[in-house]
């Protein structure tokens, strides 16, 4: 007899007779199904080949449990449903601390770090450091922060790349803060 034309409920009570070749039949018969199922539920397509071999796997240890009234391939994919829960369960980011506790972490941290004097202490830096910067440099720091202007818009009133103007700011800001640093620690000494 040909293997698809024997029904499953034949091949199902071979296996529980111990007919481990007619499990691999089932397998052949519902593996594309069980793949596309969990494919489509999963970003990553070694997730869903892991799970449907686990899926086969249980489903051969709990094929005394399978109720002859029922569609394999449904009972195949319930398998397959709860170990895809399972999966999502475990690798879901857990969440650390509520908004309360976050907040008052950036209190605490703005208390020990930052107060009336050491602010303006932090300003008057600033304004020092900012004079301290190129006409060019100047020029750019007020479109952005003062005027408002996006990157996307400064790129096209100074006809560059975004890369290049994000890169320029970046430069910019780390020689603020770097001026900044140094002149505090020079209002501290």
């Amino acid at each position: 007899m040909i293997h698809d034309e024997i029904d499953d409920y034949y091949l199902i009570k071979q296996v529980k007779s111990g007919d481990v070749n007619a499990y691999s039949v089932l397998v052949k018969r519902y593996e594309v199904s069980v793949r596309a199922f969990l494919i489509v539920r999963l970003s990553e397509p070694h997730e869903a080949e892991d799970l449907a071999q686990e899926t086969f796997i249980l489903a051969y240890n709990k094929i005394t449990d399978f109720e002859e009234d029922r569609s394999f391939g449904a009972w195949l994919r319930g398998i397959a449903f709860n170990l895809y829960k399972n999966h999502i369960r475990k690798h879901k980011p857990i969440a650390v601390g509520s908004d309360t506790e976050l907040d008052d972490l950036i209190k605490n941290e703005i208390d020990q770090h930052y107060n009336q004097s050491n602010e303006s202490a932090s300003l008057d830096a600033l304004r020092h450091c900012l004079k301290k910067l190129n006409t060019k440099m100047q020029t750019l720091m007020t479109d952005h922060y003062v005027e408002g202007f996006s990157m996307s818009e400064m790129t096209e009133k100074y006809q560059v790349k975004h890369s290049a103007m994000t890169m320029q700011m970046f430069r910019i800001r780390k020689r603020l803060k770097d001026c900044i640093d140094s002149s505090i620690e020079g209002f501290k000494s």
